[in-house]
């Protein structure tokens, strides 16, 4: 029995060459998608923990939105710079890496949790 030779690159590694292979605009709109769905989870986490204070008047009724503006400035800028990089130097083009990887892979996780919630909305009458 002959063993399997090794593999050459690592799954990170070859996610972050299909990564590469995606246009710029592309990993622009996959940027922005992660970033706004990683936005509504975390504003719903957010409301959930500041309701009583808003409630009680301790908080402005704006302050978990700007929370939520600030955590999705911050997100879509380390999405940028994960997925689409900054070009500064043209003698080495930017290339998809680890962490254009673990940001989808968040985004990925993110979804499931977005349709988990929604279902489990739907099933309890929480959305309607």
């Amino acid at each position: 029995m002959a063993a399997k030779p090794a593999a050459s690159t690592s799954a990170i590694e070859r996610w972050a060459a299909r990564l590469g292979r995606l246009s710029r605009g592309w990993r622009v709109t996959l940027s922005l998608a992660i970033t706004l769905e990683l936005v509504i989870l975390i504003s719903f986490a957010v409301d959930r923990l500041l309701i009583q204070r808003v409630v009680e008047g301790d908080l402005g009724r704006a302050a978990p939105a700007w929370i939520a503006v600030g955590a999705g400035l911050v997100l879509y800028a380390v999405g940028w710079w994960a997925l689409v990089g900054f070009d500064w130097d043209p003698a080495h083009p930017w290339r998809p890496g680890r962490a254009a990887v673990l940001y989808t892979a968040a985004g990925g996780a993110g979804l499931l949790v977005v349709i988990v919630l929604a279902l489990f909305g739907l099933v309890f009458g929480y959305l309607l």
